[in-house]
């Protein structure tokens, strides 16, 4: 069977158990209006995203996270291979396109050696990114994830989020990944798919066989299905109000990981 690598998951933690915490310590100290009670979203890094991904069996590829530059290069050493990735920890959109107040361009880098992932590591740490979304202000950058570079041979969207007008969780899948789903949902939106999920009985291996088959994945159903299963457990276990893989990517290797 072919590997299917799972990058770039998105993670939001739902803030309602606090909240609700919060509305008896308001209500305590005579608060009048409990509903204006602050809100609290937790966007997690990337490598952060990896961890819970493989807590919960599903493939990454192999990474890395240095404070360092040296910390970086001895990550990139042990990886041995030429094909290199190293990406700004730095909670923004848009990083590939962004710069640094050290003079660097891009947050996002595909290299081939290690040496080549410490000079760009000393740019990255210490340094302010600056992209569309920070503003002129930029955001630090105090860590770098260095990862193995796959070539994909077919990119794919899936996400998983509570949404009002379903009344709970859906699955939220496209056969054109790699891209902001914003753009696709613009240019292309029949390519996009939404599936409830009954929050009580959850997501059946049937529906998920279904939204594998729906985006074109209909001979590999079987193993979309266990990693859809794989991941609403993830939104589940982490009290999350999205979580996303974007790409979802078909390795060109064939081989499965």
């Amino acid at each position: 069977m072919r590997s299917f690598l799972r990058t770039g998951l998105g993670f939001s933690r739902n803030p309602c158990a606090t909240q609700k915490s919060l509305v008896g310590l308001y209500l305590d100290r005579g608060a009048q209006n409990p509903q204006n009670i602050q809100k609290r979203f937790l966007n997690v890094h990337e490598y952060v995203s990896y961890t819970f991904l493989s807590e919960h069996g599903i493939s990454v590829p192999n990474f890395g996270l240095a404070k360092t530059s040296d910390e970086a290069f001895d990550i990139a050493k042990k990886m041995n291979t030429k094909d290199l990735v190293i990406k700004a920890q730095v909670l923004t959109g848009g990083r590939g396109k962004g710069h640094f107040t050290s003079g660097l361009q891009g947050g996002v880098h595909l290299v081939t050696t290690p040496e080549e992932i410490k000079t760009l590591a000393s740019k990255m740490i210490g340094s302010t990114l600056i992209t569309k979304q920070t503003g002129a202000a930029g955001k630090p950058c105090n860590k770098v994830l260095v990862t193995e570079k796959k070539t994909a041979r077919k990119e794919y969207y899936f996400a998983i989020m509570m949404e009002r007008a379903y009344g709970g969780p859906v699955v939220i899948s496209s056969s054109e990944g790699g891209v902001e789903i914003e753009t696709v949902a613009e240019k292309n939106p029949k390519a996009i798919k939404y599936t409830p999920i009954d929050i009580v009985q959850g997501l059946s291996k049937e529906a998920a066989e279904k939204i594998a088959s729906d985006i074109g994945l209909g001979q590999r159903k079987g193993e979309i299905a266990e990693f859809l299963l794989k991941f609403y457990d993830l939104f589940l276990k982490k009290d999350a109000t999205l979580v996303e893989v974007n790409p979802f990517t078909e390795d060109v290797t064939g081989k499965c990981e």
